[in-house]
């Protein structure tokens, strides 16, 4: 049996375990939490601080096949970068391509100069404006200015400029897409929507998606360009919106994504955990691809007594460890820390179908059965969503 070693409990290691235990993967988890949201799904926890470097921490990462790292930080990336080259470990991230798509600055410049169709730029565009840190990834930080007036009140306070990527507003569509391997080598995947809560968080995933076929080629082409560009080795997905039939790219992430692959792997089969092992490990992929053609949904809730919240993935980042349920409330699955003991709890719901009539049978049972749970917790607080980041 394969064994990984994730380092980092919060969101993307979450989604790493998750696929490692459907994949038969054997895990263990690396954090400084011993709390942290994923310890509850994981084979094996160890509480470290990876810069350290500890004798200790090394020796626990040489049981594992490949090393996987499952966060955002620049000194925890390097210090794994020169564990693993001074111990000839196998470490599944790609350090330049990170290096590209965590500057939205240079992922932008990147786009632009190969001419691939993305948001027009501040100030050769019309308003509203969306607002994102070049440095944050997905959702944080973004927001939006309806005027002038407003765009420049925000950066006068905010800070300068060249520390912000500034865009054309896009009332469209979301989609994403996963790329695996290296040049000359590259897969994709099945196509997923995004859906936004208010605050440009996603709320909620679902696939197959509406798209013609047209556009799935292209946003395949698309994918496999910019892997090209940036010389991926390993994993990164791509986030488009869809400007009257034209997909524009909103951002690139080379690391391991949370949500969207759960949802692929529900929808399709493919386990990309599987496929991101088979190209650190064999260099090349193992399994032919193929597609299910499943429905699935994929949406987190926070349950208290004021009722049920529907929002972004960062009301997840409050829960409590999170088990690994089945048949949770109406919900094929559900990764939850819902305890009788505490009056507020928080969930992420899986439900999948072959047909788009029977998965909306299911959510609606879903739903359903937590109004009738839970006193209180018979409307929905947080309506608001928008196809757009």
């Amino acid at each position: 049996m394969l064994k990984i070693a994730v380092v980092g409990g919060k969101l993307q290691g979450t989604e790493a375990l998750y696929l490692a235990r459907k994949a038969g993967i054997k895990s263990l988890l690396i954090d400084k939490n011993e709390n942290s949201i994923a310890s509850g799904i994981c084979d094996e926890l160890a509480l470290f601080d990876v810069r350290n470097k500890e004798k200790a921490l090394i020796d626990l990462l040489k049981t594992a096949d490949f090393i996987l790292p499952a966060l955002e930080n620049d000194e925890v990336h390097q210090a794994l970068l020169e564990i693993a080259q001074e111990n000839n470990l196998k470490l599944a991230f790609d350090m330049p391509a990170y290096a590209v798509s965590s500057s939205k600055l240079k992922s932008d410049e990147l786009i632009r100069m190969n001419q691939i169709p993305s948001p027009r730029y501040y100030p050769y565009c019309k308003k509203p404006y969306i607002i994102k840190p070049s440095r944050e990834s997905g959702s944080s930080g973004v927001r939006r200015a309806n005027t002038d007036i407003e765009l420049e009140a925000f950066l006068n306070t905010k800070g300068k400029k060249g520390n912000w990527v500034i865009q054309e507003f896009l009332d469209g569509p979301s989609y994403s897409i996963e790329v695996i391997g290296m040049p000359g080598n590259y897969r994709t995947y099945r196509i997923t929507k995004i859906h936004m809560d208010e605050v440009y968080d996603c709320k909620r995933v679902t696939s197959p998606c509406p798209v013609t076929e047209a556009q799935r080629k292209r946003f395949t082409e698309i994918g496999c360009e910019l892997a090209e560009l940036i010389n991926l080795h390993g994993i990164m997905d791509v986030e488009v919106i869809d400007d009257e039939g034209m997909l524009k790219v909103l951002e690139i992430d080379a690391r391991i994504p949370s949500q969207t692959p759960t949802v692929v792997y529900h929808a399709s089969g493919m386990n990309q955990l599987e496929e991101l092992a088979d190209i650190v490990l064999y260099g090349d992929f193992r399994h032919p691809l193929k597609d299910l053609g499943r429905h699935c949904s994929y949406e987190h809730f926070k349950i208290n007594k004021n009722g049920y919240f529907s929002g972004g993935e960062h009301i997840m980042c409050k829960a409590r460890p999170l088990i690994l349920q089945t048949n949770f409330f109406g919900a094929d699955e559900a990764l939850t820390d819902y305890d009788e003991e505490h009056d507020e709890w928080h969930g992420t719901f899986i439900n999948w179908a072959d047909t788009g009539e029977e998965l909306e049978r299911k959510r609606n049972n879903m739903i359903q059965k937590l109004k009738n749970s839970f006193p209180g917790a018979d409307r929905e607080v947080c309506k608001g969503s928008v196809d757009r980041r």
